[in-house]
């Protein structure tokens, strides 16, 4: 968890962290979903997708170079990936969601 975490954009493969850790692929899976309750490559995944969110709250940058900054540098797959873990369009997720973030920023620093 802490490699596929501390390097999100990296092109990781199951292949080259088994061998980082080291295992074989079958059984880096098995003992990952036991312990996560999610292979290592949805895992993965599901991280990026966590992280883009975080970030298209917090960074003006254009969509796709939040993407590319997580690990997705190609926008359509971004774009699909994005959708499926939280169901709305990377674009559709800011505009719904910033206004909320900015208001609960401007609440917690008034409270501080």
């Amino acid at each position: 968890m802490r490699l596929l975490e501390g390097d999100l954009a990296h092109p990781w493969t199951l292949r080259e962290l088994a061998e980082k850790l080291p295992m074989v692929p079958g059984s880096l899976v098995r003992l990952f979903k036991s312990a996560v309750g999610l292979p290592p490559m949805a895992y993965l995944a599901q991280q990026r997708a966590e992280a883009a969110a975080a970030l298209l709250l917090q960074d003006d940058r254009p969509i796709s170079q939040i993407g590319a900054s997580v690990g997705w540098p190609d926008p359509n797959y971004f774009a699909r990936r994005f959708k499926a873990h939280f169901g709305l369009s990377a674009r559709a997720y800011r505009s719904r969601f910033s206004d909320d973030s900015a208001f609960l920023r401007t609440w917690l620093h008034a409270e501080s």
